[in-house]
């Protein structure tokens, strides 16, 4: 009887393997088939109800239990109810004494099958294969239900049956369902490896086909290119077909080559990285991309073959930002030269022992100062501009120049005598005293220079020689210099405008004039006598649109003619010799009464040479023919110094300036 019973759960366990095989074995397919397979289990058991082992007529037992069960256990309720509602037909079909128990036991092992499914299945499913205690204890409690279902058969064979039948309920059907357990769902656990290998599969080709960064899968041995995603085609901007017949060196931009070996090599050495680096291709166009790969190894295949995978991101934009922020830092804006932090760092990390000798020059440009003022700082920085470029046109490949100042320019000559760097000066300053400023100034650099010829020389000690070279210079060639600006600025105002010449050289004969009259030194006079001539020199600044305009300028055109004395003040004061003059020019629009401007001076605030100036610039300015006034007599100009004296006029000055210089009687004048 034991060795029926046996063979009834071996057929169970041989079915098993064909369910365990049925084509729609993945978890989401199973439900989708869930009646098919309910009829399919249904069949199965009615096959196996029909090979039992029969203890007397309607008393048979076979292995449904274990395989209602195992069902309820694996594929949930529908497949489950359709399998027992035909298994219960049959078993009502073949009828007899143990019908009754017979179907409580399949209802019973449903329950409890059904039960496990609904809270234990997705676990074990989705997380762990093998639960062999657990699906020994269900057995067991499944066939503890049986036992109990025997007690519902007729009283008279009750207790014949349950005296054969305990032992194999107890002990035989429990490690059948273990057994069945174990077939059904490592399967069952396989189906969820495959489905979960499947869905990544299908997430990294997704990711890698539609990735908004370029990727690319490459053989590790042979360098040969095996797929690469749209976006990264996009980038290199070639076709799939010409790619995949490329190495990625043939695309890589030279410079980089050894970038790209350095990191073959790593990887070659057992580093699986990951690795990010920034490396340049060259475009299916020619032109050169920037792009940072961010590389690692991944093992693919049932051989876990190593491949290189590679995500790739042009920084063709941030490179071109970082490059536009490293010339920022490091250059000049105006001249394109290393600027002085960049200067400071080259000088502290150059070694002289591969250079000597070595020759550091520092240039100064002469006369920046009374450019600006004089022609405003557009025409200085083309200056600047203009000079930089011919002495970048001097400088050989290892030759270094920065702008260290406002009109300073360093350059350090690796390699060179100071005989030979003394001749490239000469060479750049005959050519700077070409350039003409405003066709009128021609303007200069002084330059210095300091030779190092040993190992144990000090560059920062070389670079002070030639700044204080630079100084010695400029007390020879600049003062001139200097002067010959200041004379060019006043002739190319009075070119631009005659009335303006004439007005100066008139003051001027005034200025004089009223200067001997005060008995004043012969160096005074002279001096009045020049300021009076560069009184306005402040006007070449202003617009000339103003200078000519006709008719009365509007109160805007009246604060910028106010300049003119400062602006004036400005260009003199650069000069050693005329500073004297500039603050008489600062001052020659001041009044007496303290209205005047720039700074409202009053009385004997204002220094005799600027009172004696705005007398005599007043009375030509009156004198003089205007577009937008007439002329007066001397006599009407005369009696409205007068009129102003003590007011806008210097009270004595202007009565000596009446008398003296006008021949008119103070008194008689009204």
């Amino acid at each position: 009887m034991i060795i029926a019973l046996i063979n009834n759960m071996a057929l169970l366990l041989s079915l098993s393997v064909v369910y365990a095989t049925y084509p729609f074995k993945e978890y989401q397919t199973l439900r989708d088939h869930s009646v098919i397979i309910g009829f399919i289990i249904g069949f199965a058991g009615i096959l196996i109800m029909i090979n039992p082992v029969v203890l007397s007529s309607g008393i048979v037992f076979d292995s449904r239990s274990i395989l209602i069960c195992v069902t309820a256990m694996a594929f949930g309720a529908v497949p489950t109810l359709i399998s027992v509602a035909m298994m219960a037909v049959y078993r009502v079909w073949i009828g007899g004494a143990g019908m009754i128990s017979g179907l409580s036991t399949i209802v019973l092992s449903a329950c409890i099958g059904s039960l496990w499914h609904m809270f234990r299945y997705k676990y074990v499913y989705l997380k762990t294969p093998f639960l062999g205690l657990e699906y020994l204890l269900i057995g067991f409690i499944n066939h503890v239900g049986m036992y109990f279902s025997m007690f519902l058969l007729p009283e008279p064979f009750r207790y014949a049956v349950l005296e054969t039948m305990t032992i194999p309920i107890l002990v035989f059907y429990p490690i059948g369902t273990f057994l069945l357990c174990l077939l059904i769902f490592n399967q069952v656990h396989r189906s969820a490896i495959v489905r979960d290998l499947k869905d990544s599969e299908i997430r990294f080709k997704t990711m890698f086909k539609q990735a908004p960064i370029g990727m690319s899968l490459t053989d590790f041995y042979t360098g040969k290119i095996l797929d690469v995603n749209q976006k990264y085609l996009e980038i290199l901007g070639i076709q799939k077909d010409r790619l995949l017949q490329m190495e990625w060196k043939d695309i890589t931009f030279s410079d980089d080559l050894g970038v790209s070996a350095e990191l073959s090599k790593k990887m070659r050495e057992g580093d699986d990285g990951p690795f990010s680096v920034d490396k340049r291709f060259i475009r299916g166009d020619g032109q050169i991309v920037w792009t940072n790969l961010a590389i690692t190894v991944v093992y693919i295949g049932p051989k876990e073959e190593r491949q290189s995978l590679c995500m790739t991101t042009d920084i063709s934009r941030r490179k071109s930002e970082e490059q536009r922020i490293l010339q920022a830092i490091n250059h000049d804006y105006l001249t394109g030269m290393y600027n002085r932090g960049h200067f400071e760092d080259y000088v502290r990390d150059l070694s002289l022992q591969d250079n000597l000798p070595l020759s550091v020059v520092f240039g100064d440009i002469n006369g920046l100062r009374i450019i600006n003022e004089a022609f405003g700082r557009e025409e200085g920085n083309a200056l600047i501009k203009r000079i930089t470029l011919i002495v970048k046109s001097f400088l050989r490949e290892n030759d270094y120049a920065a702008r260290v100042g406002g009109d300073e320019i360093a350059l350090i000559l690796p390699n060179t005598e100071a005989k030979k760097a003394e001749q490239m000066i000469l060479s750049i300053q005959e050519q700077v005293a070409q350039i003409q400023v405003m066709a009128s100034v021609h303007p200069s650099i002084t330059f210095g220079l300091c030779e190092l010829c040993s190992e144990n020389d000090d560059l920062n000690d070389g670079i002070k020689s030639a700044e204080k070279d630079v100084g010695n210079r400029k007390l020879v060639e600049t003062p001139h210099m200097r002067g010959q600006a200041v004379y060019a600025i006043i002739n190319t105002l009075h070119e631009k405008n005659k009335r303006e010449e004439l007005h100066s050289r008139r003051v001027s004969a005034l200025c004089e004039n009223l200067a001997v009259a005060l008995e004043m030194s012969e160096h005074q006079v002279s001096e009045i006598k020049l300021l009076g001539l560069l009184h306005d020199i402040g006007k070449i600044a202003i617009s000339e649109s103003i200078l000519n305009k006709e008719g009365k300028l509007t109160h805007e055109e009246w604060s910028e003619m106010k300049r003119h004395p400062e602006i004036g003040y400005r260009i003199l004061v650069s000069v050693e010799e005329m500073n004297v003059l500039a603050r008489h020019v600062l001052a020659h629009h001041e009044r007496f009464d303290g209205k005047g401007y720039p700074k409202a001076l009053n009385g004997y605030e204002i220094p005799i040479q600027a009172r004696i100036i705005s007398i005599a610039d007043s009375f030509d300015a009156m004198t003089s023919e205007r577009t937008y006034r007439k002329s007066v007599s001397f006599e009407e100009a005369a009696l409205e110094l007068k009129r102003n004296a003590g007011t806008q006029f210097d009270p004595d000055l202007v009565r000596v300036f009446v008398e003296s210089v006008l021949k008119f009687g103070w008194d008689g004048l009204s």
